[in-house]
């Protein structure tokens, strides 16, 4: 059986749109994962609100992921897989950072991945990237909040499809499949979760031949 953590920000959590609580597991898109391939793999969810690449968040302690990261694969260890979904929040105006820099974020954290010895005998686990979803920018959310930040997601989008080409890593663009919710333009509702979901565990299928 393959061991799996997702790594990721809110909507790796799970938060719903409407209420900022939580889906139910069974909602959550790494819950939608384990039920897929409940046979074949163990997903370890790793969703922190306001999670970023390697930014740190003024208003909150241990948002920057490439602190994190490194703690959680030691203590998952040995992982068959590691999922990185980051990306989304380093896009607010407060850090001042463009998609590029958001770009070497990712490198960041998949240099912590590929030097940590967490998979199989002391090797790298296998890393898969899942580019953030576009903000809706007509949400009263997204002008407050992420202003300005529609070419930046252009940007970013390339950017960590360039990387993972790169790194050797394998990469998923979540705008293929899903959409925000309407409700506030940055997360995504039950039906989105369930697409990405059985989308990302095509996509371990393929990668494992399972």
């Amino acid at each position: 059986m393959k061991t799996i953590v997702c790594f990721g920000d809110s909507n790796t959590w799970g938060y719903i749109p409407e209420t900022g609580l939580r889906y139910l597991y069974n909602q959550r898109w790494p819950g939608v994962l384990q039920g897929e391939l409940s046979h074949h793999v163990r997903v370890v969810e790793e969703g922190l609100n306001g999670r970023t690449t390697s930014f740190d968040e003024p208003f909150r302690s241990g948002r920057d992921g490439s602190v994190a990261l490194p703690l959680i694969l030691e203590s998952h260890r040995p992982l068959d897989l590691l999922i990185i979904a980051l990306g989304a929040n380093d896009l607010q105006p407060f850090y001042n950072v463009s998609g590029h820099d958001s770009a070497h974020g990712l490198e960041k954290l998949i240099e912590i991945g590929k030097r940590s010895e967490a998979g199989p005998e002391n090797s790298a686990p296998e890393i898969l990237c899942i580019a953030p979803t576009r903000f809706n920018q007509s949400c009263e959310v997204v002008k407050r909040l992420f202003v300005g930040t529609d070419e930046k997601i252009s940007v970013l989008l390339e950017e960590y499809k360039r990387v993972t080409s790169i790194a050797v890593c394998h990469y998923f663009d979540s705008n293929d499949i899903i959409v925000v919710s309407e409700c506030d333009g940055v997360h995504i509702d039950a039906l989105n979760h369930k697409k990405l979901g059985k989308a990302i565990a095509g996509k371990i299928q393929s990668i494992f031949n399972l």
